[in-house]
């Protein structure tokens, strides 16, 4: 984080938004802050965080080479937008700065997680065989990021299980993997 967005005039402030899809969606705001200038001894540099017109945090007061990151505490959620402003404090002398920011929208996952015992497995397999597909997160979950080679199906319990495993292609060498024994729900 060695370069900072600041206002064009030194007292106002820097304002972005964003748009909601829908005023029941939750969001929350992650602002990075590292301060690139080396100040004076007359300088300060201070501000706060204020969302739709409340405070959400202040005043940040960032330090010369050290990266800190603000994170809203709860989801901001009711509105269709968001106004995000950084305002400089009466007794700042320079304007705010923003190294850089993420929004993330919170997203339900109604299906459930794959079941431990067929994750370890499956992690266990891949290290064994060191499989090089991209395999991150949960297996079978959400359904439309189920791992490449793998089907999963959910029991009884309302639990996801891992149905079906293809490592052709894989160049794969060697004995099979005592693991594969514990995905007990795979069908041939």
């Amino acid at each position: 984080m060695s370069t900072a967005v600041t206002p064009v005039n030194a007292s106002a402030a820097i304002q972005f938004y964003w748009s909601a899809d829908d005023v029941n969606n939750q969001y929350y705001l992650y602002t990075h802050f590292d301060e690139v200038e080396k100040l004076a001894a007359n300088e300060t540099r201070a501000f706060n965080i204020n969302v739709n017109g409340g405070l959400m945090y202040g005043p940040v007061i960032p330090v010369y080479q050290k990266a800190i990151t603000i994170i809203s505490k709860t989801p901001f959620t009711g509105a269709s937008i968001y106004q995000v402003s950084l305002s400089k404090t009466e007794n700042s002398t320079l304007p705010p700065i923003l190294n850089a920011i993420e929004i993330y929208k919170v997203k339900d996952f109604s299906q459930s997680e794959t079941q431990q015992d067929e994750v370890d497995s499956i992690i266990n397999i891949k290290n064994v065989y060191g499989v090089t597909r991209n395999w991150q997160g949960d297996p079978c979950a959400p359904v439309n990021y189920v791992w490449e080679g793998l089907k999963c199906s959910v029991d009884g319990n309302n639990i996801s299980r891992i149905t079906s495993l293809d490592l052709s292609s894989s160049g794969l060498i060697g004995q099979i993997a005592s693991s594969i024994s514990k995905l007990t729900m795979l069908q041939y």
